[in-house]
């Protein structure tokens, strides 16, 4: 009976030990050994990390088009009057009329490039399953000179007075570059395009605040899925202000250092306000005028980091 009672009290006693926590006294000799957890209850962590940005849509595109009253020259920002063409009296002698109708297009890329950065974070958890996040983030995304297309067409019908006239004016454009095409004896149709790509890459200059949601998983291998948003800004000659919305995943290597890729998504402001100086740039070289260009000035931006983490 003695033997029977030690026996059982020794297994309430070791039963007792699996719920006493990660270092409980199994003996006075013996101690089971601590564990410690993979993601702990509060945390602050260190981020080091590589970004790559997408920049998405912000291109803004515009055109015109008209015609003019008959007249001995035609409306200012016509190509071939920017040569000196169709004002020129040695090819469209007195008494000719010029009627042109001409049609002009433009396109602007957005402020943001796709670019490589990297930075740093802070987090700290202040609960298992929640915590804020700011970190810092640079890369090669911004441009801050011409950047684009533009085109010209005009069709320029001649009220003849002297023969060659159509011809003359043709052979006169394409002399300077142009691109003209004799329809028939009193019309022709000239064009000119031009493209530009004087882009001048910059450094912006990103922070961000976020509050993060994540949920651990213990055992041979730990890790945690995470959501994540907030908002933040981008500040180089031009802030700009955003939201934003990502999800990711971390893998701890050790309960002190892991690793971590997320990706998410940036709702950007309008950011493209500069752009009405390339506009007027590409337009001017172009020799294009009144060119309405639509309001299209939204430019989001995803990015995605690859980094380390460390858990203090």
């Amino acid at each position: 009976m003695k033997k029977l009672t030690l026996s059982a009290l020794a297994a309430v006693a070791v039963a007792g030990t699996s719920f006493a926590g990660p270092c409980a006294v199994l003996s006075k000799d013996f101690k089971q050994p601590c564990t410690t957890p993979c993601f702990r209850d509060q945390e602050f962590q260190l981020d080091l990390f590589y970004s790559y940005n997408d920049a998405q849509g912000g291109d803004r595109s515009g055109s015109r088009s008209g015609t003019t009253d008959p007249q001995r020259t035609p409306v200012g920002g016509s190509r071939a009057s920017s040569l000196g063409i169709l004002n020129n009296p040695a090819l469209i002698p007195n008494g000719n009329t010029v009627v042109t109708e001409g049609e002009a297009s433009a396109k602007v890329a957005g402020y943001f490039r796709d670019g490589s950065g990297g930075g740093v974070g802070l987090n700290y958890f202040f609960a298992r399953y929640f915590g804020i996040g700011v970190e810092g983030n640079w890369w090669e995304g911004t441009q801050e000179s011409a950047r684009g297309s533009a085109s010209l067409a005009d069709t320029v019908d001649l009220s003849i007075t002297s023969p060659g006239t159509a011809v003359a004016c043709a052979a006169a454009i394409n002399a300077a570059g142009g691109n003209a095409v004799v329809v028939d004896a009193n019309t022709l149709r000239f064009g000119n395009s031009a493209r530009f790509s004087r882009t001048e890459k910059k450094i912006a200059n990103q922070v961000t605040g976020s509050l993060i949601l994540r949920y651990p998983f213990e055992g041979p291998i730990c890790w945690a899925p995470y959501v994540f948003g907030g908002g933040g800004g981008v500040f180089d000659s031009q802030t700009t202000g955003f939201g934003h919305l990502g999800l990711g995943v971390e893998f701890r290597v050790t309960p002190y250092m892991g690793f971590f890729t997320d990706w998410r998504w940036e709702f950007m402001g309008n950011n493209s306000d500069n752009n009405n100086d390339r506009v007027r740039e590409i337009a001017k070289a172009a020799g294009l005028s009144n060119i309405n260009f639509n309001d299209n000035k939204r430019q989001d931006v995803n990015m995605t980091r690859v980094g380390v983490r460390f858990v203090f």
